[in-house]
């Protein structure tokens, strides 16, 4: 039998496990922290005993390989699916608007329709979309950013600051000036003009480690795997046969296959610049982009809404925490998480800082806050929460040059943007690169 390693539990490294195991491949998972996710985990809030994600994460009904994976370890029942794709928004200066897509209409119609009754927007800004539908079987150049594509599809302002902007910054975490037009392009195929729910949004109803880590986990070792965690790899050396990994503890694991599913920084330090000289460089290039989160705590409840985009703020969302976790999961009345993401513009701001910005920002949007009491306040800054190649780059795909290493993460050339699905078909791409051999 085959021996496989698989560096990194996240989301990409769980897949793969999963995936191998069920074709009979026990594999043998190493974590180098105490816990599995990656940069996606829940903790336990001392203060208040709430479960606490690291980092809100929403999902979408076009997530065919995440579903699967949910499916597989027994947790796709803790994801809850909207009924129709609706978002609602409020303003700064006091506007709420709904984008809602009709379900029973089909693929474009459902939304024509929504935009036609979303008030952010004006009867004016809709006719436009017909170039971006138009664009979406194109090959467009690696490096178009959004904002030249937009700029092209004729795409007006008032369009591009109550849908475009807040979609780009949320599905990429990268400003329309910087981020790639082809992973826009293919949110937008697989999403919005895929089938009619591939838009529709869920979210977990339990912390994100009580959704995936624990299960995944179980699954792996029930099939003969073996999950590692404190086992910080230092270096990946392939030899003729296979790859040897040394662990910081100075014990070396021999493995016939190795996956790499660890973020490309960190990658880069494992392997050799010379042997890899042309990944190694171009995992240097990757630039993190940063999400924070500030959770608060009031003494009552401030929103009805499950979640809520902003618009003129710098906060980018707020979510309902009760409203989401239901009986499932434990979050008190009146609690919060807010997130900016894409926020390089927020790292020079101290804690209280940012929780005095949503704190003022939140009595803008919802005025009745003004009245509650702040009970406790945590920001949660993933530095590094996504990574992004400069356009002029070629995405690393899941082969290397050596025969028995092989690459998976969000990062990796999935054709999507830095997301859990990417992450998930990554995995699952590494998995099947795998067992072709």
């Amino acid at each position: 039998m085959i021996r496989v390693a698989i560096i990194g539990g996240g989301f990409a490294g769980l897949a793969a496990g999963v995936r191998l195991c069920d074709a009979g491949y026990p594999v043998t998972l190493l974590e180098r922290r105490q816990q599995l996710g990656g940069r996606t985990f829940s903790y336990t809030d001392p203060v208040t005993g709430d479960t606490v994600d690291n980092g809100q994460h929403l999902l979408m009904k076009c997530y065919r390989e995440t579903l699967d994976f949910l499916d597989r370890i027994g947790a796709r029942d803790d994801v809850v699916f909207q009924p129709q794709f609706r978002m609602d928004f409020r303003h700064a200066d006091g506007g709420a608007y709904t984008l809602r897509f009709p379900s029973f209409l089909p693929v474009p119609l459902n939304m024509l329709s929504g935009f036609l009754r979303f008030g952010a927007v004006h009867w004016t800004d809709i006719p436009p979309l017909r170039k971006v539908k138009a664009e979406l079987s194109k090959d467009l150049d690696t490096d178009l950013t959004v904002d030249a594509w937009l700029d092209h599809c004729g795409q007006k302002p008032r369009m591009r600051r109550a849908f475009w902007d807040p979609l780009c910054i949320a599905a990429l975490n990268q400003r329309p000036q910087n981020a790639s037009a082809r992973y826009l392009q293919a949110v937008l195929r697989e999403a919005f003009w895929g089938e009619p729910d591939g838009a529709h949004l869920g979210y977990a109803r339990t912390g994100l480690s009580g959704l995936f880590e624990n299960r995944a986990r179980e699954y792996i070792s029930k099939r003969g795997g073996e999950v590692l965690c404190g086992k910080a790899v230092t270096s990946i050396v392939p030899v003729s046969s296979g790859v040897h990994i040394h662990i910081r503890s100075g014990d070396v694991i021999d493995t016939d296959m190795c996956i790499a599913a660890v973020p490309p920084l960190q990658l880069a330090r494992m392997i050799c610049a010379k042997t890899f000289a042309e990944l190694h460089h171009t995992l240097c290039q990757y630039e993190p982009s940063p999400i924070f989160s500030v959770n608060l705590w009031f003494d009552r409840p401030i929103m009805r809404e499950p979640m809520c985009g902003l618009l003129g703020t710098t906060m980018e969302w707020v979510f309902n925490k009760p409203v989401l976790y239901g009986d499932y999961d434990r979050a008190s009345e009146g609690f919060l998480t807010m997130v900016a993401s894409a926020a390089h513009h927020l790292l020079h701001l101290s804690n209280d800082d940012l929780i005095d910005l949503a704190c003022k920002e939140l009595h803008q949007i919802f005025p009745e806050s003004q009245r509650a009491e702040v009970l406790h306040a945590k920001v949660i800054c993933e530095h590094a929460a996504t990574c992004a190649l400069p356009l002029s780059y070629a995405v690393p795909k899941t082969r290397t040059p050596h025969p028995h290493l092989f690459l998976a993460g969000d990062w990796t050339d999935t054709g999507l943007p830095p997301t859990i699905e990417g992450a998930v078909r990554s995995g699952y791409a590494a998995a099947d690169a795998v067992l072709l051999k």
